[in-house]
């Protein structure tokens, strides 16, 4: 059994939202990416047909900075998964993997504008605790 973890780059899809606080324009940028985990699952026997299969399951990741300053950016919490399997062992055919990945653009793309739209408030409150601190 193995497992490993990769980072891809291949479902990676960005969208910028425009803001304005207080009278200023900035640009929030959403960037998606893929953190997969593999884990080869079942037999290789001599003699036998290969019962191997590659179970992975890709965790969307979505980072935000800010056109403005580095000050808020960070990586927004979210729990939406993509999963599949491949015959084989995992180290075999990792390209496999990406490509199945790379398919479902259209989900990743999805979750993305979801996560860019529920963030607007909590990034407008996170501007006025900053304005807050600096006027002190």
């Amino acid at each position: 059994m193995s497992f490993s973890l990769i980072a891809l780059a291949a479902a990676a899809a960005t969208h910028t939202v425009q803001i304005e606080h207080r009278g200023m324009q900035m640009d929030a940028i959403y960037s998606a990416r893929t953190q997969i985990q593999t884990r080869t699952v079942g037999a290789a026997t001599p003699n036998r047909m290969d019962g191997q299969r590659c179970r992975w399951t890709a965790t969307l990741v979505v980072d935000r900075k800010l056109t403005h300053g580095p000050a808020l950016a960070r990586i927004l919490p979210s729990d939406h998964k993509l999963s599949g399997s491949q015959p084989g062992a995992c180290t075999r055919d990792r390209s496999a993997i990406e490509r199945e990945v790379a398919r479902r653009d259209d989900a990743v793309r999805d979750h993305l504008l979801a996560v860019a739209a529920r963030d607007r408030a909590p990034l407008l409150a996170e501007l006025d605790a900053i304005r807050n601190l600096a006027s002190n």
